[in-house]
């Protein structure tokens, strides 16, 4: 007997910004659109592998690295994500075993109202 895949927690599925930041990332990606990729990545983004960790401070190095950004198994992560299925905590939402999290960006110091959702760190 197979054990079902957690579902995503309530405040996930409530906030319907994330629903709409995963079905355009994965359009995105679905029709190789790497502008609109890029648009949907918060800055600073981390990208961690093998042990180290380089950030990226504009859109323009993002776009420069996108393939060794978003890998292929980053983008199948994505592609494979269903919504219902996300994992959330403290530090945001995960899509895969952690290849991509992502979160509404705070616009101001009391962070609200909530900014815009964006991936905010990838796990290669």
């Amino acid at each position: 007997m197979r054990e079902a895949a957690p579902a995503a927690p309530g405040w996930v599925m409530q906030d319907r910004a994330y629903r709409t930041f995963l079905t355009q990332l994965q359009s995105a990606v679905r029709a190789n659109d790497r502008g609109a990729v890029v648009r949907l990545v918060g800055l600073p983004l981390r990208v961690n592998s093998n042990g180290t960790s380089q950030v990226y401070r504009d859109a323009a190095s993002v776009k420069r690295d996108y393939e060794r950004i978003f890998t292929p198994s980053v983008r199948q992560a994505i592609l494979n994500q269903r919504f219902e299925r996300l994992f959330g905590r403290d530090q945001g939402v995960m899509i895969g075993d952690g290849q991509v999290w992502f979160d509404h960006r705070c616009t101001n110091a009391s962070c609200s109202p909530p900014g815009p959702v964006r991936i905010t760190a990838i796990n290669r």
